[in-house]
């Protein structure tokens, strides 16, 4: 992840959208408030999509147990 300030980004704001979008590339943006990350739509919708299926009780469960040896399914036992 690339990291930008907020100084930097007010001039290259349309750079950092185009890479963003058409690269799938993240940005951490920081100013003396804080940072931020900026990231393409779709990879939010994806990573909200995936939060929601891990948050639902039981889901995980059912689904390893009809596909077992599926790599999708592998999640780090600090989660379970």
């Amino acid at each position: 992840m690339e990291t930008i300030s907020a100084d930097e980004l007010n001039g290259q704001i349309t750079d950092v959208i185009s890479r963003a979008t058409k690269d799938l590339k993240q940005f951490r943006i920081t100013s003396s408030e804080g940072a931020v990350v900026l990231l393409p739509e779709e990879m939010y919708d994806r990573l909200v999509v995936t939060l929601e299926l891990l948050s639902t009780p039981g889901l995980l469960e059912m689904m390893e147990a009809k596909n077992p040896n599926s790599p999708m399914l592998m999640v780090p036992a600090v989660m379970s």
